[in-house]
């Protein structure tokens, strides 16, 4: 079975490696839905590589950042990444990629459905990569894929802001939206501040001010971004 599930060529081809662990591989190639739909318990499931590669891709893109945006603030250089390594883009590199002729996944998936499994599974072979190559293997790759040209697809319209983004995640996370609460209004009239709170669920998640409603919408959305990435 390892065999028919694991196609060492192509991964190879991609990645331009010589796989050392085809294991390491095999968790990173089959997604919990080819497993619920074909029945297979027997075998592991990419999410704890999805895990460890979030955070690999995490790190080489915020080093990215830090380096080609010395002027940038925490929050803009959240807010950068969290566009580019949202799992809609991710989804569509794997398939630029033909990842789907690597993933094993659930054959019923509509095409929403698959885009968000390959951006998922593209984080697992991400930590698979790095587990089976080292770090400078990685970073090569995360350089040609994803973070190339990266200035270009932040100018265009793909770029959201803050609440737009956090919705997204929200949906494609918890199926729900998030829950904006207006805490506090201070200052005079002239100059008000205002403090927002946003919720998933009763759970606060993040919090932002500023001299207007929407202003601290936005700041509470941007924290609360950076909080569901740790």
């Amino acid at each position: 079975m390892t065999n028919k599930l694991l196609k060492i060529d192509r991964i190879e081809e991609v990645f331009g490696i010589k796989i050392k662990d085809p294991l390491i591989w095999l968790s990173a190639v089959i997604h919990k839905s080819w497993i619920f739909y074909y029945k297979k318990h027997d075998v592991p499931n990419n999410e704890r590589l999805e895990f460890l590669g979030d955070s690999v891709l995490q790190l080489i893109t915020s080093q990215y950042l830090f380096e080609k945006y010395p002027h940038l603030t925490e929050g803009e250089l959240s807010l950068l990444r969290a566009n580019l390594v949202k799992r809609e883009r991710l989804g569509k590199i794997a398939s630029n990629l033909k990842l789907d002729k690597i993933i094993n996944m659930s054959p019923n998936l509509d095409e929403r459905g698959k885009i968000t499994v390959l951006g998922d599974s593209l984080e697992a072979l991400i930590g698979a990569l790095y587990l089976d190559q080292g770090i400078e293997k990685t970073k090569e790759f995360v350089l040609e894929f994803i973070l190339k040209d990266e200035d270009k697809y932040l100018k265009k319209e793909n770029f959201k802001d803050p609440k737009t983004l956090l919705q997204e995640i929200f949906q494609a996370k918890y199926k729900k939206l998030p829950l904006y609460k207006l805490s506090e209004v201070s200052g005079p009239p002239h100059k008000r501040k205002f403090r927002v709170e946003v919720y998933l669920d009763d759970k606060k998640i993040g919090e932002g001010i500023g001299n207007s409603k929407q202003e601290a919408e936005f700041n509470a959305a941007l924290q609360a971004i950076r909080n569901l990435e740790k």
